[in-house]
């Protein structure tokens, strides 16, 4: 093997995690956290755990490709990328470094958890999914504003402490996890909870699973490798939905013979 073979590894990673965190945006644009250019999601770098790979300013989540990711090293510098960074790095960077089991964070604004930031109330389990955040989630409340300081994003990391979830005041929800399927996949679960606490409040007052209960039912339900089939089935879906744009894309790309 030659001198190069390490390099090309390493690219090789990058450019598959960075595949990945593109599908993680679109797979959470198309699943309710679209907000306008806004919320984002990050990967901590395969490469230096002291950078983080994010979704660039400008476009839904949606929309991302892996061309339209940034680099950022923890001391806020923008390392490569044609974008801009978001304003709320911030929220990443602090988390990062308090936490170092978490390599992904996910910060949106989904219509039903942004709502139910403005309650105060304690999400409850009403769902399968819940259970997973049946030990109760934070609440940022120091602040509604954008998190556009690093002491601003010092406190809701504080806040979020060894939690999978803080819910953050009249702002939205940011949710980490171990890779970036984690996230994905706790972040989508979150608001799909949310929603079905809401309709549950339509029929009347929701009854919930108990506390002994929900930590059995999370065991049986997210034991093995079931976040990462939520994440493939995730991805199926996205598949599906984009695939009509590729075709159509695909035969625009034809010379034409008539």
């Amino acid at each position: 093997m030659g001198d190069g073979h390490p390099a090309k590894t390493a690219r090789s990673a990058e450019e598959e995690i960075k595949e990945k965190l593109a599908l993680a945006c679109r797979i959470l644009g198309t699943e309710g956290h679209d907000d306008m250019d806004l919320g984002h999601v990050s990967v901590r770098s395969p490469d230096d755990p002291d950078r983080m790979i994010i979704k660039g300013k400008g476009l839904c989540l949606s929309e991302i490709h892996e061309d339209d990711l940034v680099t950022v090293d923890f001391n806020y510098r923008k390392i490569d990328g044609r974008r801009d960074p978001h304003g709320e790095i911030p929220i990443h960077i602090e988390i990062y470094r308090a936490r170092k089991d978490v390599h992904s964070i996910v910060h949106t604004h989904p219509l039903y958890a942004t709502a139910f930031s403005a309650t105060e109330q304690i999400l409850r389990p009403v769902n399968n999914e819940g259970v997973l955040f049946a030990k109760p989630l934070p609440y940022f409340d120091e602040e509604t504003d954008l998190i556009f300081a690093p002491a601003q994003g010092t406190s809701l990391s504080e806040k979020l402490g060894d939690a999978k979830a803080v819910i953050m005041k009249n702002h939205g929800i940011t949710v980490v996890g171990e890779s970036i399927e984690q996230a994905t996949v706790n972040a989508y679960l979150l608001e799909k909870t949310i929603k079905t606490l809401f309709v549950a409040k339509v029929f009347g007052e929701p009854k919930w699973t108990d506390d002994d209960e929900a930590e059995k039912k999370a065991d049986h339900i997210f034991r093995g490798n079931r976040i990462q089939a939520i994440w493939d089935t995730l991805v199926r879906q996205l598949e599906l939905r984009e695939r009509p744009l590729r075709i159509l894309e695909a035969l625009l790309l034809q010379p034409f013979s008539g």
